[in-house]
Protein backbone atom coordinates (compact mmCIF):
# COMPACT_ATOMS: atom_id res chain seq x y z
CA UNK A 1 0.00 0.00 0.00
CA UNK A 2 2.90 2.27 0.67
CA UNK A 3 4.37 2.16 -2.68
CA UNK A 4 1.03 2.32 -4.24
CA UNK A 5 0.67 6.03 -2.19
CA UNK A 6 4.35 6.70 -3.80
CA UNK A 7 3.29 6.13 -6.88
CA UNK A 8 -0.13 8.47 -6.54
CA UNK A 9 2.01 11.11 -5.52
CA UNK A 10 5.01 11.25 -8.49
CA UNK A 11 2.08 11.08 -11.05
CA UNK A 12 -0.04 13.79 -9.52
CA UNK A 13 3.30 15.98 -9.24
CA UNK A 14 4.11 14.96 -13.01
CA UNK A 15 0.26 16.14 -13.83
CA UNK A 16 0.34 19.26 -12.25
CA UNK A 17 3.60 19.42 -14.01
CA UNK A 18 2.88 18.31 -17.70
CA UNK A 19 -0.89 20.30 -17.00
CA UNK A 20 0.91 23.72 -17.57
CA UNK A 21 -0.47 24.82 -13.90
CA UNK A 22 2.05 28.27 -13.40
CA UNK A 23 2.03 29.45 -10.09
CA UNK A 24 3.09 32.50 -11.25
CA UNK A 25 -0.12 33.11 -13.12
CA UNK A 26 -3.26 35.09 -11.14
CA UNK A 27 -5.40 32.66 -11.53
CA UNK A 28 -9.28 32.51 -10.25
CA UNK A 29 -12.18 29.96 -9.44
CA UNK A 30 -14.32 28.90 -12.33
CA UNK A 31 -17.43 28.16 -10.37
CA UNK A 32 -16.58 28.60 -6.82
CA UNK A 33 -16.94 32.23 -4.85
CA UNK A 34 -18.35 34.44 -6.97
CA UNK A 35 -19.56 37.45 -5.76
CA UNK A 36 -21.71 40.26 -6.84
CA UNK A 37 -21.37 43.67 -5.15
CA UNK A 38 -22.35 46.54 -6.20
CA UNK A 39 -23.49 45.43 -9.68
CA UNK A 40 -19.49 44.04 -9.92
CA UNK A 41 -18.58 40.49 -10.42
CA UNK A 42 -15.80 39.30 -8.13
CA UNK A 43 -14.03 36.47 -8.91
CA UNK A 44 -11.90 34.12 -5.60
CA UNK A 45 -8.50 33.56 -6.37
CA UNK A 46 -7.56 30.26 -6.95
CA UNK A 47 -5.01 30.09 -3.97
CA UNK A 48 -6.37 32.09 -1.75
CA UNK A 49 -9.87 31.85 -0.59
CA UNK A 50 -10.00 35.46 0.74
CA UNK A 51 -8.80 37.00 -2.48
CA UNK A 52 -10.66 38.50 -5.06
CA UNK A 53 -10.45 39.84 -8.41
CA UNK A 54 -12.92 42.39 -10.22
CA UNK A 55 -13.97 42.27 -13.71
CA UNK A 56 -15.19 45.58 -15.00
CA UNK A 57 -18.91 46.04 -16.33
CA UNK A 58 -18.03 48.09 -19.53
CA UNK A 59 -15.00 50.19 -21.62
CA UNK A 60 -15.70 53.18 -20.81
CA UNK A 61 -14.48 56.80 -22.19
CA UNK A 62 -10.85 57.84 -20.53
CA UNK A 63 -10.76 60.27 -17.78
CA UNK A 64 -7.81 62.44 -17.28
CA UNK A 65 -6.55 63.70 -13.48
CA UNK A 66 -8.12 66.86 -13.40
CA UNK A 67 -11.47 64.53 -13.64
CA UNK A 68 -12.07 65.83 -17.51
CA UNK A 69 -12.93 62.66 -19.92
CA UNK A 70 -10.00 62.01 -22.82
CA UNK A 71 -12.13 62.94 -25.45
CA UNK A 72 -12.40 65.91 -28.23
CA UNK A 73 -14.87 66.06 -30.63
CA UNK A 74 -14.66 69.13 -33.48
CA UNK A 75 -17.61 70.47 -36.18
CA UNK A 76 -16.10 72.54 -38.65
CA UNK A 77 -18.00 74.89 -40.69
CA UNK A 78 -17.28 76.90 -43.62
CA UNK A 79 -17.47 81.16 -43.87
CA UNK A 80 -21.03 80.70 -44.52
CA UNK A 81 -21.95 78.54 -41.02
CA UNK A 82 -22.73 75.95 -42.41
CA UNK A 83 -21.33 72.63 -41.16
CA UNK A 84 -18.05 71.18 -43.33
CA UNK A 85 -17.07 68.12 -41.43
CA UNK A 86 -16.03 67.47 -38.10
CA UNK A 87 -13.33 65.19 -36.16
CA UNK A 88 -13.65 62.68 -33.23
CA UNK A 89 -10.95 61.27 -30.92
CA UNK A 90 -11.30 59.30 -28.20
CA UNK A 91 -9.51 56.97 -25.34
CA UNK A 92 -11.26 54.05 -24.37
CA UNK A 93 -10.24 52.21 -20.97
CA UNK A 94 -11.72 48.74 -19.77
CA UNK A 95 -11.20 49.90 -15.57
CA UNK A 96 -13.26 51.10 -12.69
CA UNK A 97 -12.95 54.94 -11.66
CA UNK A 98 -10.51 55.87 -8.65
CA UNK A 99 -13.93 56.25 -6.26
CA UNK A 100 -16.23 53.23 -7.55
CA UNK A 101 -13.23 51.08 -7.16
CA UNK A 102 -13.07 52.30 -3.63
CA UNK A 103 -16.55 51.85 -2.43
CA UNK A 104 -16.29 48.27 -3.61
CA UNK A 105 -13.45 47.62 -1.28
CA UNK A 106 -15.31 49.16 1.27
CA UNK A 107 -18.51 47.18 0.23
CA UNK A 108 -16.58 43.46 -0.05
CA UNK A 109 -14.88 43.52 3.36
CA UNK A 110 -19.02 44.41 4.49
CA UNK A 111 -19.91 41.74 2.34
CA UNK A 112 -17.36 39.26 3.66
CA UNK A 113 -14.97 39.48 6.58
CA UNK A 114 -11.51 39.56 5.82
CA UNK A 115 -11.71 39.51 2.34
CA UNK A 116 -9.68 42.03 0.34
CA UNK A 117 -9.80 43.05 -3.69
CA UNK A 118 -6.30 42.54 -5.46
CA UNK A 119 -7.52 44.11 -8.86
CA UNK A 120 -8.89 43.45 -11.86
CA UNK A 121 -9.07 39.91 -13.15
CA UNK A 122 -6.19 39.34 -15.63
CA UNK A 123 -7.34 39.74 -19.08
CA UNK A 124 -6.11 38.15 -22.36
CA UNK A 125 -6.83 38.89 -25.90
CA UNK A 126 -5.74 36.22 -29.16
CA UNK A 127 -5.55 38.63 -31.77
CA UNK A 128 -6.00 42.19 -33.79
CA UNK A 129 -9.70 43.05 -33.48
CA UNK A 130 -10.64 42.52 -30.11
CA UNK A 131 -11.37 45.99 -29.84
CA UNK A 132 -13.85 47.74 -32.27
CA UNK A 133 -16.51 50.20 -32.41
CA UNK A 134 -20.14 50.44 -33.29
CA UNK A 135 -21.70 53.37 -34.61
CA UNK A 136 -23.67 54.17 -37.55
CA UNK A 137 -22.61 57.21 -38.34
CA UNK A 138 -18.78 56.33 -38.15
CA UNK A 139 -19.49 53.01 -39.92
CA UNK A 140 -21.18 55.02 -43.21
CA UNK A 141 -19.28 55.43 -45.62
CA UNK A 142 -21.60 58.87 -46.53
CA UNK A 143 -20.83 60.14 -43.20
CA UNK A 144 -17.10 59.02 -42.60
CA UNK A 145 -14.38 60.03 -44.38
CA UNK A 146 -11.94 57.73 -42.11
CA UNK A 147 -12.19 55.78 -38.99
CA UNK A 148 -9.07 54.30 -37.45
CA UNK A 149 -9.26 52.07 -34.55
CA UNK A 150 -6.37 50.80 -32.11
CA UNK A 151 -8.07 47.42 -32.76
CA UNK A 152 -6.89 45.73 -29.50
CA UNK A 153 -9.03 45.92 -26.45
CA UNK A 154 -7.28 47.74 -23.63
CA UNK A 155 -7.09 44.45 -21.35
CA UNK A 156 -3.65 45.68 -18.84
CA UNK A 157 -4.39 47.89 -16.10
CA UNK A 158 -3.54 50.93 -16.92
CA UNK A 159 -4.00 50.69 -21.56
CA UNK A 160 -5.85 52.79 -23.61
CA UNK A 161 -7.11 52.00 -26.39
CA UNK A 162 -7.40 55.22 -29.38
CA UNK A 163 -10.43 55.77 -31.48
CA UNK A 164 -10.36 59.01 -34.31
CA UNK A 165 -12.62 59.60 -36.93
CA UNK A 166 -13.16 62.56 -39.74
CA UNK A 167 -16.34 63.00 -40.63
CA UNK A 168 -18.35 64.49 -43.09
CA UNK A 169 -20.41 67.42 -42.73
CA UNK A 170 -23.81 65.42 -42.70
CA UNK A 171 -21.57 62.79 -40.24
CA UNK A 172 -20.69 66.22 -37.96
CA UNK A 173 -24.27 67.04 -37.54
CA UNK A 174 -25.94 63.66 -36.16
CA UNK A 175 -22.63 62.81 -34.56
CA UNK A 176 -23.17 66.12 -32.46
CA UNK A 177 -26.93 65.85 -32.05
CA UNK A 178 -26.45 62.16 -31.21
CA UNK A 179 -24.00 62.86 -28.14
CA UNK A 180 -26.66 65.24 -26.47
CA UNK A 181 -28.91 61.88 -25.91
CA UNK A 182 -29.02 60.08 -23.56
CA UNK A 183 -27.93 56.81 -25.87
CA UNK A 184 -25.43 57.82 -28.17
CA UNK A 185 -24.57 56.68 -31.84
CA UNK A 186 -20.95 55.94 -30.35
CA UNK A 187 -20.62 52.26 -28.67
CA UNK A 188 -17.13 50.12 -28.07
CA UNK A 189 -17.40 46.59 -27.79
CA UNK A 190 -14.96 44.30 -26.36
CA UNK A 191 -13.82 40.75 -26.95
CA UNK A 192 -11.44 39.59 -24.32
CA UNK A 193 -11.05 36.29 -21.93
CA UNK A 194 -9.55 35.32 -18.61
CA UNK A 195 -8.07 32.19 -17.51
CA UNK A 196 -10.17 30.52 -14.28
CA UNK A 197 -9.20 26.85 -12.88
CA UNK A 198 -11.55 24.11 -12.46
CA UNK A 199 -11.82 20.65 -11.65
CA UNK A 200 -11.84 18.43 -15.02
CA UNK A 201 -11.12 15.26 -13.36
CA UNK A 202 -12.14 13.81 -10.56
CA UNK A 203 -11.69 10.47 -8.70
CA UNK A 204 -12.34 8.97 -5.05
CA UNK A 205 -11.85 5.57 -3.99
CA UNK A 206 -13.45 4.26 -0.71
CA UNK A 207 -12.43 1.13 0.26
CA UNK A 208 -14.50 -0.47 3.67
CA UNK A 209 -12.87 -4.19 4.65
CA UNK A 210 -13.75 -6.13 7.52
CA UNK A 211 -12.78 -9.75 8.17
CA UNK A 212 -14.65 -11.83 10.94
CA UNK A 213 -13.76 -15.03 13.04
CA UNK A 214 -15.86 -16.56 15.27
CA UNK A 215 -15.37 -20.14 17.34
CA UNK A 216 -17.80 -21.35 20.01
CA UNK A 217 -17.01 -24.63 21.50
CA UNK A 218 -19.08 -26.56 24.85
CA UNK A 219 -18.31 -29.95 26.34
CA UNK A 220 -20.74 -31.57 28.63
CA UNK A 221 -19.76 -34.68 30.51
CA UNK A 222 -22.03 -37.24 32.36
CA UNK A 223 -21.24 -39.47 34.88
CA UNK A 224 -22.19 -43.03 33.42
CA UNK A 225 -19.29 -45.96 33.25
CA UNK A 226 -19.58 -46.02 28.86
CA UNK A 227 -17.60 -44.89 26.31
CA UNK A 228 -18.60 -41.87 24.00
CA UNK A 229 -17.09 -39.82 21.83
CA UNK A 230 -16.40 -36.57 23.57
CA UNK A 231 -19.10 -34.11 22.89
CA UNK A 232 -18.23 -31.06 20.79
CA UNK A 233 -20.54 -28.07 18.71
CA UNK A 234 -18.04 -26.41 16.96
CA UNK A 235 -19.46 -23.64 14.76
CA UNK A 236 -16.89 -21.59 13.07
CA UNK A 237 -17.52 -19.02 10.84
CA UNK A 238 -15.41 -16.71 8.88
CA UNK A 239 -17.12 -13.31 7.43
CA UNK A 240 -14.99 -11.49 4.69
CA UNK A 241 -16.53 -8.61 3.12
CA UNK A 242 -14.51 -6.44 1.16
CA UNK A 243 -16.23 -3.39 -0.57
CA UNK A 244 -14.16 -1.25 -3.44
CA UNK A 245 -16.21 2.13 -4.75
CA UNK A 246 -14.70 4.12 -7.55
CA UNK A 247 -16.20 7.60 -8.49
CA UNK A 248 -14.91 9.26 -11.61
CA UNK A 249 -15.77 12.40 -13.02
CA UNK A 250 -14.23 13.44 -16.52
CA UNK A 251 -15.40 17.25 -17.00
CA UNK A 252 -13.19 18.18 -19.95
CA UNK A 253 -11.94 16.42 -23.47
CA UNK A 254 -8.24 16.76 -22.72
CA UNK A 255 -7.38 13.36 -24.18
CA UNK A 256 -3.72 13.04 -22.92
CA UNK A 257 -3.92 14.48 -19.10
CA UNK A 258 -7.41 12.42 -18.53
CA UNK A 259 -6.19 9.27 -19.91
CA UNK A 260 -3.18 9.47 -18.03
CA UNK A 261 -5.26 10.15 -14.23
CA UNK A 262 -7.83 7.24 -15.71
CA UNK A 263 -4.19 4.73 -16.08
CA UNK A 264 -3.76 6.15 -12.24
CA UNK A 265 -7.04 5.21 -11.05
CA UNK A 266 -7.30 2.16 -12.51
CA UNK A 267 -3.64 1.05 -10.49
CA UNK A 268 -4.81 2.23 -7.51
CA UNK A 269 -7.64 0.13 -7.65
CA UNK A 270 -5.87 -2.57 -8.89
CA UNK A 271 -3.42 -2.64 -6.36
CA UNK A 272 -6.11 -1.89 -3.42
CA UNK A 273 -8.08 -4.43 -5.03
CA UNK A 274 -4.75 -7.18 -4.68
CA UNK A 275 -4.27 -6.13 -0.76
CA UNK A 276 -7.81 -6.71 0.25
CA UNK A 277 -8.69 -9.77 -1.51
CA UNK A 278 -5.56 -12.02 -1.14
CA UNK A 279 -6.39 -15.11 1.22
CA UNK A 280 -3.15 -15.73 2.92
CA UNK A 281 -1.26 -11.98 3.04
CA UNK A 282 -4.25 -9.27 2.86
CA UNK A 283 -7.10 -7.93 4.72
CA UNK A 284 -9.16 -10.99 4.66
CA UNK A 285 -6.69 -13.45 5.79
CA UNK A 286 -8.46 -16.55 6.64
CA UNK A 287 -7.47 -16.58 10.97
CA UNK A 288 -6.06 -19.66 12.21
CA UNK A 289 -8.62 -22.03 13.01
CA UNK A 290 -9.31 -23.51 17.16
CA UNK A 291 -8.13 -26.68 17.11
CA UNK A 292 -10.47 -29.51 18.17
CA UNK A 293 -8.75 -30.72 21.35
CA UNK A 294 -8.48 -28.38 24.24
CA UNK A 295 -5.63 -28.17 25.62
CA UNK A 296 -5.39 -28.15 30.15
CA UNK A 297 -8.45 -30.77 30.48
CA UNK A 298 -7.82 -33.50 33.17
CA UNK A 299 -6.04 -36.57 32.06
CA UNK A 300 -7.22 -39.31 30.32
CA UNK A 301 -9.45 -37.17 28.32
CA UNK A 302 -7.03 -36.66 25.38
CA UNK A 303 -7.38 -38.24 22.22
CA UNK A 304 -5.36 -41.76 22.49
CA UNK A 305 -1.90 -41.93 21.75
CA UNK A 306 0.30 -43.90 19.60
CA UNK A 307 0.37 -46.58 21.42
CA UNK A 308 -3.14 -46.98 23.15
CA UNK A 309 -3.98 -46.84 19.28
CA UNK A 310 -2.28 -49.65 18.86
CA UNK A 311 -3.63 -52.06 20.93
CA UNK A 312 -7.82 -50.62 21.76
CA UNK A 313 -7.71 -48.95 18.32
CA UNK A 314 -8.94 -44.99 17.53
CA UNK A 315 -12.28 -45.00 19.95
CA UNK A 316 -12.57 -42.14 22.37
CA UNK A 317 -11.64 -43.21 25.93
CA UNK A 318 -13.86 -43.83 28.74
CA UNK A 319 -15.66 -41.33 30.44
CA UNK A 320 -14.24 -40.20 33.85
CA UNK A 321 -16.86 -39.26 36.42
CA UNK A 322 -15.09 -36.07 37.49
CA UNK A 323 -18.33 -33.57 36.42
CA UNK A 324 -16.65 -31.43 34.00
CA UNK A 325 -17.73 -28.87 31.59
CA UNK A 326 -15.78 -26.58 29.38
CA UNK A 327 -17.20 -23.54 27.27
CA UNK A 328 -15.36 -21.47 25.27
CA UNK A 329 -16.16 -18.44 22.70
CA UNK A 330 -13.60 -16.83 20.31
CA UNK A 331 -14.27 -13.54 17.75
CA UNK A 332 -11.77 -12.03 16.15
CA UNK A 333 -12.80 -9.00 14.27
CA UNK A 334 -10.55 -7.11 11.60
CA UNK A 335 -11.28 -4.29 9.76
CA UNK A 336 -9.73 -1.24 7.54
CA UNK A 337 -11.24 2.08 5.68
CA UNK A 338 -9.17 3.59 2.42
CA UNK A 339 -10.22 7.02 1.14
CA UNK A 340 -8.10 7.97 -1.85
CA UNK A 341 -9.08 11.08 -3.96
CA UNK A 342 -7.18 12.25 -6.91
CA UNK A 343 -7.85 15.80 -8.54
CA UNK A 344 -7.17 16.98 -11.61
CA UNK A 345 -7.40 20.97 -12.18
CA UNK A 346 -7.29 22.66 -15.46
CA UNK A 347 -6.90 25.68 -16.79
CA UNK A 348 -9.91 27.11 -19.16
CA UNK A 349 -10.52 30.34 -21.25
CA UNK A 350 -13.77 32.37 -19.76
CA UNK A 351 -14.93 34.85 -22.76
CA UNK A 352 -15.95 38.12 -21.86
CA UNK A 353 -17.86 40.01 -24.42
CA UNK A 354 -18.84 43.45 -23.39
CA UNK A 355 -19.69 46.99 -24.76
CA UNK A 356 -20.58 50.12 -23.79
CA UNK A 357 -22.01 53.32 -24.75
CA UNK A 358 -20.20 56.65 -25.26
CA UNK A 359 -23.24 58.73 -23.48
CA UNK A 360 -23.73 61.42 -20.94
CA UNK A 361 -20.46 63.47 -22.02
CA UNK A 362 -21.93 66.13 -23.84
CA UNK A 363 -24.33 67.25 -20.86
CA UNK A 364 -21.25 67.40 -18.39
CA UNK A 365 -18.44 68.72 -20.57
CA UNK A 366 -20.67 71.14 -23.49
CA UNK A 367 -19.45 73.93 -22.05
CA UNK A 368 -15.34 72.71 -21.72
CA UNK A 369 -14.16 73.22 -25.52
CA UNK A 370 -10.88 71.07 -24.84
CA UNK A 371 -13.79 68.69 -25.18
CA UNK A 372 -16.70 70.13 -27.55
CA UNK A 373 -15.44 72.42 -30.18
CA UNK A 374 -17.18 74.33 -33.10
CA UNK A 375 -14.14 75.56 -35.41
CA UNK A 376 -14.91 78.55 -38.33
CA UNK A 377 -12.80 77.24 -41.28
CA UNK A 378 -12.22 80.80 -42.14
CA UNK A 379 -9.95 81.20 -39.39
CA UNK A 380 -6.31 81.55 -40.68
CA UNK A 381 -5.17 78.99 -37.71
CA UNK A 382 -6.84 76.48 -40.17
CA UNK A 383 -5.95 77.23 -43.69
CA UNK A 384 -3.66 74.56 -45.43
CA UNK A 385 -1.95 74.67 -48.83
CA UNK A 386 -0.39 71.78 -50.61
CA UNK A 387 2.84 72.20 -52.51
CA UNK A 388 3.56 69.72 -55.51
CA UNK A 389 6.91 68.87 -56.81
CA UNK A 390 7.21 67.43 -60.07
CA UNK A 391 10.12 65.65 -62.29
CA UNK A 392 11.03 67.53 -65.26
CA UNK A 393 9.80 64.83 -67.82
CA UNK A 394 12.78 65.63 -70.20
CA UNK A 395 15.14 64.19 -67.61
CA UNK A 396 12.74 60.55 -67.40
CA UNK A 397 15.08 58.40 -69.15
CA UNK A 398 18.18 59.64 -67.13
CA UNK A 399 16.66 57.60 -63.67
CA UNK A 400 16.29 54.98 -65.83
CA UNK A 401 20.07 54.69 -67.18
CA UNK A 402 21.58 56.45 -63.78
CA UNK A 403 19.57 57.25 -61.18
CA UNK A 404 18.92 55.38 -57.81
CA UNK A 405 16.40 57.97 -56.56
CA UNK A 406 15.71 61.81 -55.91
CA UNK A 407 14.47 63.26 -52.44
CA UNK A 408 13.36 66.68 -52.41
CA UNK A 409 13.06 67.99 -48.40
CA UNK A 410 11.06 70.83 -47.53
CA UNK A 411 11.17 73.07 -45.13
CA UNK A 412 8.05 75.85 -43.60
CA UNK A 413 9.35 78.48 -41.25
CA UNK A 414 7.34 79.73 -38.62
CA UNK A 415 7.97 82.99 -36.81
CA UNK A 416 5.78 81.87 -33.31
CA UNK A 417 5.75 77.86 -34.01
CA UNK A 418 8.38 75.28 -34.61
CA UNK A 419 9.39 74.71 -38.59
CA UNK A 420 7.68 72.18 -40.29
CA UNK A 421 9.68 69.65 -42.29
CA UNK A 422 8.82 66.69 -44.90
CA UNK A 423 10.60 64.59 -47.55
CA UNK A 424 9.78 63.54 -51.04
CA UNK A 425 10.81 60.41 -53.01
CA UNK A 426 11.31 59.49 -56.58
CA UNK A 427 12.37 56.16 -57.34
CA UNK A 428 13.15 54.48 -60.88
CA UNK A 429 9.89 52.48 -60.06
CA UNK A 430 7.74 55.78 -59.65
CA UNK A 431 9.09 57.48 -63.22
CA UNK A 432 8.78 54.11 -64.77
CA UNK A 433 5.41 54.11 -63.94
CA UNK A 434 4.36 57.88 -64.46
CA UNK A 435 4.45 59.35 -60.85
CA UNK A 436 6.27 61.88 -61.82
CA UNK A 437 4.29 64.66 -59.41
CA UNK A 438 4.06 64.47 -55.19
CA UNK A 439 2.62 67.02 -52.78
CA UNK A 440 3.17 67.85 -49.42
CA UNK A 441 0.90 69.87 -47.71
CA UNK A 442 2.03 72.44 -44.36
CA UNK A 443 -0.49 74.51 -42.23
CA UNK A 444 -0.69 78.36 -42.33
CA UNK A 445 -0.91 78.70 -38.69
CA UNK A 446 -2.56 82.13 -38.23
CA UNK A 447 0.33 83.93 -40.47
CA UNK A 448 -1.69 86.70 -41.59
CA UNK A 449 0.02 88.42 -45.17
CA UNK A 450 1.08 86.42 -47.96
CA UNK A 451 4.42 85.25 -46.52
CA UNK A 452 2.66 82.00 -45.35
CA UNK A 453 2.82 81.38 -49.15
CA UNK A 454 6.64 81.08 -48.84
CA UNK A 455 9.01 78.00 -48.09
CA UNK A 456 12.27 76.13 -48.80
CA UNK A 457 13.04 73.25 -50.05
CA UNK A 458 16.63 71.17 -51.72
CA UNK A 459 16.97 68.16 -53.72
CA UNK A 460 19.30 65.47 -53.93
CA UNK A 461 19.82 62.95 -56.25
CA UNK A 462 21.48 59.71 -56.07
CA UNK A 463 23.76 58.59 -59.05
CA UNK A 464 24.42 54.85 -59.70
CA UNK A 465 27.55 53.59 -58.55
CA UNK A 466 28.68 57.28 -56.84
CA UNK A 467 27.78 59.30 -54.19
CA UNK A 468 24.48 61.73 -53.89
CA UNK A 469 24.58 65.35 -55.86
CA UNK A 470 22.58 67.97 -54.11
CA UNK A 471 21.35 70.83 -55.18
CA UNK A 472 22.36 73.61 -53.59
CA UNK A 473 25.44 71.60 -54.04
CA UNK A 474 26.64 72.23 -50.22
CA UNK A 475 23.47 70.33 -49.18
CA UNK A 476 23.11 72.16 -46.54
CA UNK A 477 21.67 75.73 -47.96
CA UNK A 478 17.75 76.37 -49.49
CA UNK A 479 15.68 77.18 -52.50
CA UNK A 480 12.91 79.82 -51.60
CA UNK A 481 9.76 79.61 -53.13
CA UNK A 482 5.98 80.80 -53.22
CA UNK A 483 4.60 78.26 -56.11
CA UNK A 484 2.20 75.71 -55.83
CA UNK A 485 4.17 73.64 -58.18
CA UNK A 486 8.13 73.15 -58.57
CA UNK A 487 9.84 71.25 -61.50
CA UNK A 488 12.86 69.67 -60.29
CA UNK A 489 15.60 68.15 -62.65
CA UNK A 490 18.92 67.02 -61.89
CA UNK A 491 22.08 69.46 -61.77
CA UNK A 492 22.72 68.25 -65.61
CA UNK A 493 22.51 70.00 -69.09
CA UNK A 494 20.75 68.18 -71.82
CA UNK A 495 22.00 68.12 -75.03
CA UNK A 496 19.51 66.79 -78.26
CA UNK A 497 21.95 66.14 -81.30
CA UNK A 498 20.81 64.90 -84.25
CA UNK A 499 23.08 63.45 -86.71
CA UNK A 500 22.66 63.45 -90.44
CA UNK A 501 24.56 61.77 -93.02
CA UNK A 502 24.33 61.18 -97.50
CA UNK A 503 24.35 57.46 -97.90
CA UNK A 504 25.36 57.53 -102.23
CA UNK A 505 28.48 59.35 -100.35
CA UNK A 506 28.96 56.34 -98.76
CA UNK A 507 29.12 54.36 -101.58
CA UNK A 508 30.97 56.83 -103.76
CA UNK A 509 33.57 56.88 -100.67
CA UNK A 510 33.64 53.01 -100.55
CA UNK A 511 32.45 53.05 -96.83
CA UNK A 512 30.46 50.66 -95.59
CA UNK A 513 29.18 52.65 -92.11
CA UNK A 514 30.12 55.44 -89.76
CA UNK A 515 30.20 55.66 -85.87
CA UNK A 516 29.69 58.25 -83.47
CA UNK A 517 31.01 58.49 -80.37
CA UNK A 518 30.95 61.51 -77.53
CA UNK A 519 33.19 62.25 -74.61
CA UNK A 520 31.90 64.49 -71.63
CA UNK A 521 31.73 65.01 -68.24
CA UNK A 522 28.60 63.75 -66.16
CA UNK A 523 28.79 64.98 -62.00
CA UNK A 524 32.27 65.19 -62.39
CA UNK A 525 33.29 62.15 -64.28
CA UNK A 526 34.42 61.60 -67.52
CA UNK A 527 32.51 59.66 -69.69
CA UNK A 528 32.60 58.66 -73.11
CA UNK A 529 29.60 57.32 -75.51
CA UNK A 530 28.84 55.52 -78.48
CA UNK A 531 26.06 57.22 -79.83
CA UNK A 532 25.21 56.22 -83.21
CA UNK A 533 26.21 53.97 -85.81
CA UNK A 534 24.95 55.17 -89.78
CA UNK A 535 25.32 52.28 -92.56
CA UNK A 536 25.47 52.98 -96.53
CA UNK A 537 22.21 50.04 -96.63
CA UNK A 538 20.30 51.97 -93.32
CA UNK A 539 16.73 53.86 -95.02
CA UNK A 540 16.90 57.17 -92.50
CA UNK A 541 19.54 59.15 -93.07
CA UNK A 542 18.92 60.92 -90.12
CA UNK A 543 19.28 59.73 -86.54
CA UNK A 544 18.80 61.51 -83.07
CA UNK A 545 20.00 60.88 -79.85
CA UNK A 546 20.25 62.60 -76.33
CA UNK A 547 23.26 63.39 -73.98
CA UNK A 548 23.22 64.40 -70.83
CA UNK A 549 26.29 66.21 -68.71
CA UNK A 550 27.74 68.56 -66.44
CA UNK A 551 26.06 72.15 -66.99
CA UNK A 552 29.20 74.68 -68.77
CA UNK A 553 31.12 71.59 -69.91
CA UNK A 554 31.93 70.77 -73.13
CA UNK A 555 31.17 67.58 -75.49
CA UNK A 556 33.67 66.16 -77.62
CA UNK A 557 32.81 64.11 -80.52
CA UNK A 558 34.78 61.72 -83.16
CA UNK A 559 34.04 59.98 -86.71
CA UNK A 560 35.21 56.65 -86.93
CA UNK A 561 34.79 54.98 -90.65
CA UNK A 562 34.82 51.54 -91.89
CA UNK A 563 35.69 50.81 -95.60
CA UNK A 564 34.12 47.82 -97.58
CA UNK A 565 37.47 47.00 -98.11
CA UNK A 566 40.72 47.64 -95.63
CA UNK A 567 41.58 48.93 -92.05
CA UNK A 568 39.32 51.48 -90.02
CA UNK A 569 39.99 55.19 -90.28
CA UNK A 570 39.70 57.14 -86.65
CA UNK A 571 39.03 60.61 -86.78
CA UNK A 572 40.41 62.86 -84.47
CA UNK A 573 38.09 64.38 -81.37
CA UNK A 574 36.36 67.72 -82.15
CA UNK A 575 34.52 70.32 -80.07
CA UNK A 576 30.63 69.39 -80.56
CA UNK A 577 29.38 73.27 -81.23
CA UNK A 578 26.01 72.63 -82.65
CA UNK A 579 22.79 70.13 -82.24
CA UNK A 580 23.00 68.94 -86.03
CA UNK A 581 26.04 67.52 -87.07
CA UNK A 582 26.08 66.36 -91.15
CA UNK A 583 28.68 63.46 -91.45
CA UNK A 584 31.35 63.47 -94.48
CA UNK A 585 33.43 60.64 -95.69
CA UNK A 586 36.98 60.96 -95.79
CA UNK A 587 38.48 61.19 -99.47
Amino acid sequence: MRKCLVLIGLLVAGLLVSGGMNPALALVNYESGQLEVNGVLLLQDAKDSKSYYYLPTAPRVSTRKDGGAEMSVVKFVDPQGETSGGLLHMLITFSLPPDELAELKEALKKEKSGAKLLGPVPLHQESEGSFSVISGTLSDKGFTRSLISSGRAPVTPGSKAAVAATLTPHGATLLWESLSKPTSDVSVALRTYYEAVLPSFEAKIQADISTVYEHYSKVQNKQEDYTKRQIRDITDELVRNGVINIDILDRLPDEAANKAMQSLVDLCAGKLTEIIFDQKTGFTAIPEKEKAVEKGQLKGRQEKGWLAKLFTGTGNQKYYTDNQYVIKKREDIQRAVFNINLTRRAVVKVAVDTAGNISGLYEEFKNNPDMFRVVNLADPAFQKRDVYFRIDGDYSDVFQKMMNFSGVAIRKAYADHADATGELIFTREDIREGRLSKSWRYARLGQKDASWLDYDYRTTWSIKGSSTVSDPKDGTSWRQSSDPIVTIAPPLTRLDLEVDADRFLFEDAGMRSAMLEVSFKIFGKEKKQRLAVMRSTDAESVSSSVVFHDPRSQVKYRVNWYPANGQAIKGDWQLLEDTYLVLTPPR
